[in-house]
């Protein structure tokens, strides 16, 4: 298989699988891409493709895959789906551009992701920028185990990244868990899921230790101004500003969204 159709066929795999495991295969089909977003992990833009049809894009940024858990990398995956699943699910709240409210936040806790602004316990589960991490024994932790079972992987990634190490937002107790249940002979497998919670010990986060552990890096982005990418859902028109602006397109009278979230 070719390098291109294979890491795109990754992506499609991986959400095909979430599709039918936490969303009843509800989930429409897009186009699935992988976009260098500044300071992203992914993002979800709805319609932004036209040609034989209309189609909504999700894009996964492959400047972090090397610097990530494979977990966390899947877990952003899954946190665009649930922005997808809000878009197109009949009769559910729709909200402005961006935003991550409490009916998105409801859909994360219940695939097995908890809402954070900090990526912590603890951290605000509604706001403009807002991540998440693992919860322990929820839905998408044994989705993972499962995908990771029969042989899921990522085959490539940025390799400015390689030594990075990024805060996972899988800990120690999530490793156990999945430990528990796997052949003590197959030391691939345990390897893989090894990996697939940490790129290193130092990243992992250890209930018993510092949380802040691990040191976030961010992609080199050449000429950054420290400004954020404005993009307007319906037309595509773009804008840049400070991550605070509050900006909107006057052709669709519609509030900008920041590319990322």
């Amino acid at each position: 298989m070719k390098p291109a159709i294979k890491a795109y066929s990754e992506l499609q795999q991986a959400y095909d699988f979430f599709n039918t495991t936490l969303f009843n295969g509800d989930l429409p089909d897009m186009l699935l891409t992988l976009q260098r977003g500044r300071n992203t992990f992914g993002y979800f833009a709805p319609s932004r493709f036209a040609g034989e049809s209309v189609l909504s894009e999700l894009a996964m940024n492959p400047d972090y895959f090397g610097g990530r858990s494979l977990a966390d990398t899947l877990s952003t995956l899954c946190h665009e789906m649930v922005h997808v699943w809000q878009h197109y699910t009949p009769g559910v709240k729709q909200c402005r551009g961006g935003y991550h409210d409490r009916v998105w936040g409801k859909k994360m806790e219940e695939v097995g992701l908890m809402p954070s602004n900090t990526g912590m316990p603890g951290g605000k589960k509604t706001g403009q920028q807002m991540t998440h991490y693992i919860i322990r024994g929820g839905r998408f932790q044994t989705a993972v185990y499962d995908l990771l079972k029969n042989g899921f992987s990522i085959s490539w990634y940025d390799k400015w990244s390689e030594g990075a190490v990024i805060p996972s937002k899988a800990n120690l107790d999530i490793l156990d868990d999945w430990l528990k249940v796997t052949d003590k002979n197959d030391k691939e497998l345990i390897s893989k899921l090894t990996e697939t919670v940490s790129k290193g010990k130092a990243a992992i986060i250890d209930g018993n230790d510092d949380a802040d552990a691990g040191i976030m890096i961010k992609p080199p982005v050449k000429g950054a101004t420290g400004r954020a990418t404005f993009c307007c859902p319906e037309c595509g028109l773009k804008a840049w500003a400070k991550p605070s602006a509050n900006l909107m397109c006057g052709d669709c009278e519609v509030d900008l969204i920041v590319e990322g979230n």
